[in-house]
């Protein structure tokens, strides 16, 4: 098998339970990712797929966007075009599912691709919709990133992110721990981030944020692009 005849038989096995449930593919050149959006929520899911001689090397990942998140998260970034269906707040991948941080689905033949479909068939059941069931809501992002600022959250372990992702959803949920979390996190921008471009993307966070009341938030997260 060649590397398009790979990518092809692996984007039907994708549809053949994807499709049905509402999900729409967009191909790109290493692979293929599948999105839902149900009324707020983004759900997304995708693979990559990488030659090496003989074989192709693939994985899964998944990925939620809280569309009240995201939005507001564009209007800081001053973004004026719907960009990957807004993008994921928080995400994980089999990797996670399967406790390997360097999981990989080894591909050499059609019949390696039906049982990839198997496997990832069990991911999408046993891991990924109840991972989209637990945060979906403003609420449960909220909990995940601000109730331990002090711990790595793995299904966003990037710590820049975390910290615009996590004062964003505690203004717009009205934690009433949002001045406490802000001179936390923004201990951490000043500490960690000089002389990095995350540095500016951080400040301008908390500068918005300081600027806006939940009431305005609210507004923006209603924004249609």
């Amino acid at each position: 098998m060649n590397y398009s005849e790979v990518k092809k038989e692996l984007k039907k096995e994708f549809e053949s339970f994807l499709k049905p449930l509402g999900y729409k593919s967009k191909t790109d050149s290493q692979g293929c990712v599948f999105v839902l959006i149900d009324n707020q929520i983004v759900l997304r899911l995708g693979y990559g797929v990488a030659n090496y001689i003989d074989e192709f090397n693939t994985g899964c990942y998944i990925g939620l966007g809280l569309l009240p998140i995201q939005k507001i998260l564009y209007e800081i970034e001053e973004v004026t075009d719907v960009v990957d269906s807004y993008g994921s707040t928080i995400g994980s991948s089999t990797a996670s599912y399967f406790n390997d941080l360097n999981y990989r689905f080894k591909i050499k033949t059609q019949e390696d691709i039906v049982e990839w479909g198997k496997i990832v068939r069990k991911f999408y059941e046993e891991y990924a919709v109840p991972f989209f069931e637990k945060y979906n809501s403003v609420d449960a992002i909220d909990e995940l990133l601000n109730e331990n600022p002090t711990e790595k959250v793995v299904y966003l372990d990037d710590l820049g992110w975390r910290i615009i992702k996590g004062l964003i959803v505690a203004k717009l949920n009205n934690n009433p721990k949002y001045n406490e979390l802000r001179d936390y996190y923004r201990s951490e921008v000043e500490s960690k981030f000089q002389g990095y471009f995350m540095y500016e993307k951080c400040i301008k966070t908390i500068d918005f944020l300081d600027s806006h009341s939940q009431e305005e938030l609210l507004e923006i997260s209603k924004k249609i692009y």
